[in-house]
């Protein structure tokens, strides 16, 4: 595996490399925003049963960050490449784990939740690996901080095109795998007759799955077979060795432009979460537009993949900062204005829609291209290389914010006070059936909008704090382009350069400025010996 790479990453590899993002989204964003009513609707689980296979889920993603460092820390780099290797492997315990987490098994509810939380448990930590090991990989393809961009440009790209993909393979073959028959499906607020799915939507997710599998395996296949991995370089002093874990751990997360970041990107990922596993049933409940579900997901996922462009223009004009900043207002604004979009009014909804989709797309970004920055700032302040272990733990920290939006959405439906009863009761939402009370379209409105938008508030005090700007990634790019170019010219004479002896003094050093010239000092005296 070669040491350092010195031309520019090519339009097809930095394309090789975004398609493998197929595997690790598109899988995790149907589970996402499907698991709630999948959960509820078909499986039939109480909102609690269903809040403990999420949760527990979660719980053993998080837990999957510091049980994989180390397993990953101690494997060695191999001719292929390290990360592509363990993204390999993930990959063939991601697909059969996914397709059995949409299976409906004949068993009681006991046994049905500990099936889905085994399937999930083992789906995500797997898919965690995945993840982890394919964006580290981008540390591994370049080190010119443009290129790292472009590629993660790239990446975002198809990160919001599988969300559409997602919702194209899994909405339309689920619903093709359902007739609809007349229902009064009335809710408390809303006089509506909509309609209900009758028919096998089991077989229609399990179908979805499969599709699902066989799009993400052609996606990883591009990504292994069209990227070529390098070991990386490494400047004077640089220490690539590995300490405690829980030191090096300390040491990253106290590091300021990380910690700051963190708190951009948690409260950005548990507002953006919060609203996607809300949706599904805001749209149903509190919009009255049950029917226009996969249209709404695909004008809110169409508007975020073509802003994605828009904002890699505007990062080329102005600081990451500053543009993060512009997007989180957009999506504060939005947030708010969905409590108040009239019901069954598609119009409005659809326009919301597209604005919060162009906000979405700041925050599913540009933290990314932020993260590389820190990590090279880390490199040159401490002379350490810890680029996975960024990685890891940045992404472990949104899957914990992740976790608490996945749970606040489920949680806010199981409880409700029962003002008149004067009892704290499962209720809002009822299992099974498809007339809710008020409770659960106001919960879900809240869900989406007055919720996240105070998450987004939160995140622009730490962008505020956030203290990489302009004058020092300049500064550092002009270090990281120093100790490119003395590696490439160690790398170009290391073969013919005179190797000094121990019998060499300091002054015999090979003179640059002529002809090479080396002095002899032995028992018999000194001579020189010039060489042309």
């Amino acid at each position: 595996m070669a040491e350092v790479r010195l031309e520019p990453l090519s339009t097809s590899e930095k394309l090789c490399y975004a398609v493998g993002e197929f595997s690790g989204v598109m899988t995790y964003d149907i589970i996402s925003m499907y698991a709630n009513i999948f959960l509820l609707e078909v499986v039939k689980l109480t909102p609690l049963a269903a809040t403990a296979v999420i949760f527990g889920s979660r719980v053993w993603d998080v837990l999957a960050y510091p049980l994989l460092i180390p397993v990953l820390n101690a494997s060695k780099p191999n001719k292929w490449g390290k990360y592509k290797t363990w993204m390999a492997a993930s990959t063939l315990i991601v697909i059969p784990s996914y397709v059995l987490g949409w299976y409906v098994p004949g068993i009681d509810s006991g046994g049905k939740v500990a099936w889905y939380l085994v399937f999930y448990s083992v789906f995500l930590v797997s898919q965690t690996a995945y993840t982890i090991t394919h964006r580290t990989l981008l540390m591994y393809m370049t080190e010119v901080p443009a290129e790292r961009d472009s590629a993660t440009t790239y990446r975002i790209l198809c990160h919001m095109l599988s969300y559409l993909l997602a919702i194209a393979v899994h909405g339309q073959i689920v619903a093709a795998f359902g007739t609809t028959e007349s229902a009064s499906c009335v809710n408390s607020t809303i006089s509506n007759t909509s309609t209900a799915s009758t028919t096998d939507p089991e077989t229609g997710y399990l179908v979805s799955a499969g599709t699902t599998a066989a799009i993400i395996t052609i996606a990883v296949c591009a990504t292994l077979f069209g990227v070529k991995e390098y070991a990386g370089s490494t400047g004077p002093g640089d220490d690539t060795s590995r300490g405690t874990l829980l030191k090096d751990i300390w040491e990253v997360c106290t590091f300021r432009p990380f910690a700051d970041l963190v708190g951009v990107g948690m409260l950005s990922t548990f507002g953006t979460i919060l609203q996607q596993w809300s949706a599904a049933l805001a749209i149903q409940y509190a919009f009255g537009l049950e029917g226009q579900l996969q249209n709404i997901f695909l004008a809110l996922l169409g508007t975020s993949v073509l802003t994605v462009p828009v904002a890699a223009l505007l990062l080329t004009r102005f600081e990451k900062k500053l543009v993060l900043a512009g997007f989180a207002l957009v999506v504060m604004g939005v947030s708010v204005g969905m409590m108040y979009v009239p019901a069954r009014r598609l119009d409005v909804l659809l326009v919301m829609v597209c604005l919060a989709g162009i906000g979405f797309a700041g925050p599913n970004y540009i933290p990314w291209t932020m993260l590389t920055d820190v990590a090279d700032d880390f490199k040159i302040q401490k002379g350490k290389r810890r680029d996975m272990l960024f990685q890891t733990l940045f992404q472990s920290l949104n899957i914990t914010a992740v976790l608490l939006a996945s749970v606040t959405s489920i949680v806010a439906l199981e409880s409700y006070n029962e003002k008149e009863e004067k009892t704290y009761r499962s209720g809002g939402y009822q299992t099974g059936s498809c007339t809710q009370p008020d409770s659960v379209a106001f919960t879900t409105r809240l869900l989406v909008s007055f919720i996240p938008a105070g998450a987004t508030l939160l995140s622009l005090v730490f962008l505020w704090r956030y203290q990489l700007t302009g004058e020092r990634l300049a500064a550092n790019k002009a270090v990281l382009e120093e100790r490119r170019t003395q590696q490439a010219a160690d790398t170009n004479v290391n073969g013919a350069a005179p190797q000094l002896s121990l019998t060499m003094k300091s002054q015999d050093v090979p003179d640059t400025r002529g002809p090479v010239q080396l002095t002899y000092f032995g028992p018999y005296g000194s001579f020189r010996v010039k060489h042309h």
